[in-house]
């Protein structure tokens, strides 16, 4: 009966070891950080929306002084002059053209719109 202690104590003795070690090892690879780089994004507490400076009108007045000294007028450019988005402006410009009243004409070259004095 001595022999089957011994041997019973001797499993628990191995049983312990192994757990422990995996308990180890666990610990280590989970608390283990590789040199990296973190970055945290706040956001900021206030939000201000920067309106455009120019009106409408201004804007409309704006692309005909353009146009009066260049052949046309691209979207891009009148998005740059305006500082309006990109669609922005090409919906300004298609609402210029499609109004009678109003001294732009849209033309289509290709795939791209240009805008010319009527």
């Amino acid at each position: 009966m001595c022999t089957t202690r011994k041997w019973k104590a001797g499993i628990l003795v191995v049983a312990m070891i192994l757990v422990c070690g995996a308990v180890n090892a666990q610990h280590w690879h989970r608390h283990y950080r590789p040199n990296r780089v973190v970055t945290v994004v706040v956001q900021p507490d206030v939000i201000s929306h920067v309106s455009n400076r120019f009106n409408q009108k201004e804007r409309l007045a704006m692309a005909i002084t353009y146009l009066e000294t260049h052949k046309h007028l691209t979207i891009r450019q009148y998005a740059k002059m305006t500082k309006l988005s990109v669609v922005s402006a090409e919906a300004e410009l298609d609402a210029f053209a499609m109004d009678k009243k109003k001294p732009i004409q849209l033309v289509i070259r290709g795939k791209k719109k240009v805008y010319i004095k009527r």
